[in-house]
């Protein structure tokens, strides 16, 4: 395949997915070709990019993986946004490989290893999906409150902190390492297992700048080798049968594959999904084995006191923005009287933002951080632990044995007063809720130079 064929393919897909509409959330991608160039990029404008959410990029990613299948051993590569030139390289060499695949068992499939990388765990993500791929431009947009903070950009830079996981596409960012305070603040009343504060150190670490949407589960669902189990499809996101929640569920299995359910944006954050569910998720985007769900050892979750400093930052306020309520702030209940009439509401009419909406900002410029949904944390949930030795460790979380698992942030369905940053609860790992969602986080050492 020519140059120029590559050329017409590539426009060809990415045009089918975003200019014609098939995304109607996604605004039209500007593609802005040089025909003459050696190497035709085909990322989307930075203005784009802060447009759209992480699941335009999966897109992007599973089109041209449609247009050039050859290349399919080597998925990770789309996500990259690779130049033309680079595609007609990994044409040749997507040749060679299927043709070495042939002469292995269906079953085998043998992927290059990074440096350093001796084995491959079984059930996990390809290594070559595993690593960051740095986003050079910087973070420049501005205050996204300016109703209700300072003018100016956010409080943190993100200058060369922005990183984009190739394993969905998830935009990631680089949170400092710092000594913070962890707790009920003086500006707030705190409610049980607030208090004491204290202080934890935490090293750097990276923290999705959203929750995980529908359309990204859906796809981590189908690319799962070999499938989950229907055990463990009802551990993480399928509800028992006579569960009326079923007709909230917002994904559905179809001809043998799952799909998000029609008039549900696929930028939904992924709801009714169980701690084990996201923990599963999280072991897969980072390579790790997602048969090992049920532990939190090795988990991709953020700590409380990650998810914490990521909120608020340094400052010890109620929200991550300040002291200010508003509902252009975050998505709460604010009146629970409305909760009743949403008893027998459709799933399409369920107030929630999608995850790309600019609602619940933290400092650092993670979205839906406060309201819309709760998100799952990697502890053991225990009323008391801030009362204890192991809660001021460096880098402290809850490893003890416990039966309930820490969940941050509050919800569309709860007040406003849950919505603050040091507020914490705990539901049973196997829960599963309408305003329940998750992100994911890694340490710094991922993108270690």
């Amino acid at each position: 395949m020519d140059f120029e064929e590559v050329l017409k393919r590539v426009s060809h897909a990415v045009n089918h997915l975003i200019c014609d509409g098939h995304y109607n959330h996604c605004p039209p991608l500007d593609m802005d070709y040089d025909v003459n160039a050696e190497c035709l990029a085909i990322k989307p404008t930075d203005e784009i990019v802060r447009m759209v959410d992480s699941l335009t990029t999966v897109a992007i990613a599973s089109e041209l993986q449609k247009e050039f299948p050859m290349i399919e051993g080597h998925s990770s590569f789309f996500f990259e946004f690779p130049s033309i030139q680079q595609i007609s390289e990994a044409l040749h060499r997507g040749d060679r490989d299927l043709e070495l695949e042939s002469l292995k068992p269906e079953h085998v499939k043998i992927y290059p290893l990074p440096p350093g990388k001796k084995d491959i765990p079984a059930g996990a993500c390809t290594p070559e999906l595993v690593f960051f791929t740095q986003l050079l431009d910087t973070h420049s947009q501005a205050c996204l409150h300016p109703l209700h903070c300072p003018k100016g950009d956010f409080h943190f830079s993100t200058k060369d902190g922005r990183f984009q996981r190739r394993s969905d596409g998830m935009e990631c960012l680089l949170i400092p390492g710092a000594e913070v305070r962890i707790g009920g603040g003086t500006l707030e009343k705190a409610e049980r297992g607030e208090q004491p504060t204290h202080l934890v150190k935490l090293t750097s670490f990276l923290m999705d700048v959203e929750p995980v949407s529908v359309g990204a589960y859906v796809r981590f669902l189908n690319l799962l080798i070999p499938p989950p189990t229907q055990a463990e499809l009802l551990d993480w996101c399928v509800l028992a049968p006579g569960d009326m929640r079923q007709c909230h569920s917002p994904i559905v299995r179809r001809d043998e594959r799952w799909h998000v359910k029609e008039d549900v944006l696929p930028n939904w954050p992924m709801i009714l999904v169980s701690w084990y569910g996201a923990n599963a998720y999280s072991l897969w985007a980072h390579g790790e084995d997602w048969h090992d769900y049920k532990r939190a050892r090795q988990s991709f979750l953020p700590s409380e006191a990650q998810w914490e400093y990521a909120a608020r930052g340094t400052e010890p306020q109620s929200y991550p923005w300040g002291e200010a309520l508003h509902a252009a702030l975050l998505n709460v209940c604010w009146d629970q009287r409305v909760l009743l009439e949403l008893a027998d509401a459709k799933l399409q009419e369920l107030p929630m933002d999608p995850v790309n909406l600019t609602r619940g900002v933290s400092s650092f410029g993670l979205r839906g951080m406060a309201g819309n949904v709760w998100q799952w944390c990697r502890d053991t949930y225990d009323p008391t632990f801030y009362s204890s030795a192991l809660s001021v460790c460096d880098n402290a979380w809850n490893s003890q044995e416990g039966r309930a698992k820490s969940e941050r942030g509050g919800s569309w369905a709860g007040p406003p007063h849950l919505a603050r940053s040091s507020c914490r609860r705990g539901r049973i790992p196997e829960a599963k809720g309408r305003c329940l969602g998750f992100r994911c986080c890694a340490p710094a050492t991922f993108v270690a130079s």
